[in-house]
């Protein structure tokens, strides 16, 4: 069984990220395969003792990946594979806001999209010290502080943080259920013409707009279900903004490569401890 603690960053930090999250099984060793689907958000997770490996079955073949100690996770706008965790499991976990990897790194965001990557090759050397600081922390508390420490001094070094307010205010707003996006609406609400609008979205947070909210719609909806196990996929699509139930079995297909119910069914392990905490 896995247990999540969060912690929320430095003040300093809010801007960006979420919360720090450690996940870990205790003295459990597991065997738990967790299926990367769809997902509108960027993270950073630091494996302080057994990785994960990820599965990709494709109509060719079926290869295994080792996932890198210390990894980097962009926004997935597609099925990626299982993650299948053998041992123990502990992992500390950064969450990023919707741009706030691109404004913190000044790494586009479509670089990092529908990839998994090692963190040491993206961000570079001071990331190997930072996990070789995490593995030896006494507890959570001193993992919080050595990510502050880090983040806030990669902050200072930066020359220009804040890209585009405009961007980073909108995407906070669509954060709220805001599914039915207007372009041109939002695009007034940024100051930008339509097109740049769509331009600097996609540069920062990696997908379209209208993507993204579709992803954080589909996110939003497998979360419900696992909070609200009791309510009939009926009523889950109705709640959260889709047309009727073949609406939502259409988005599950493209997102997860699976109806609701076959998603459920066979990923008992798929709880809110294994989702991002992007609104907890």
């Amino acid at each position: 069984m896995l247990t999540a603690t969060l912690i929320l960053p430095h003040p300093l930090l809010r801007d960006f990220i979420y919360n720090y999250t450690l996940c870990k099984s205790g003295s459990a060793q597991l065997n738990l395969d967790i299926p990367c689907f769809a997902n509108h958000e960027t993270s950073l997770c630091f494996f302080r003792t057994d990785s994960p490996i990820m599965i990709k079955d494709s109509t060719a073949k079926i290869t295994v990946e080792q996932v890198d100690k210390a990894s980097l996770f962009g926004v997935f706008t597609h099925f990626k594979g299982t993650m299948r965790f053998q041992g123990n499991c502990d992992e500390f976990i950064i969450e990023f806001k919707p741009n706030g990897f691109n404004r913190m790194f000044s790494i586009p965001a479509t670089e990092i999209c529908d990839k998994i990557l090692s963190a040491n090759e993206v961000i570079g050397k001071y990331i190997k010290q930072l996990y070789g600081q995490l593995v030896h922390a006494s507890g959570i508390q001193e993992m919080v502080s050595l990510a502050d420490k880090f983040l806030i001094g990669f902050l200072n070094r930066q020359k220009a943080v804040y890209s585009n307010e405009g961007i980073t205010r909108i995407s906070h707003q669509l954060l709220s259920k805001n599914y039915n996006i207007d372009i041109s609406k939002y695009a007034s609400k940024a100051n930008m013409s339509i097109r740049n609008f769509e331009r600097r979205f996609l540069e920062q947070i990696g997908t379209s707009p209208k993507l993204f909210c579709r992803i954080l719609r589909f996110n939003t909806t497998v979360k419900s279900k696992i909070i609200h196990p009791e309510k009939s996929w009926v009523d889950i699509a109705y709640d959260n903004g889709y047309y009727d139930i073949m609406h939502m079995i259409k988005e599950f297909k493209q997102f997860a490569n699976a109806s609701p119910s076959i998603l459920f069914n066979n990923n008992p392990g798929l709880t809110t401890e294994t989702l991002p905490k992007w609104n907890d």
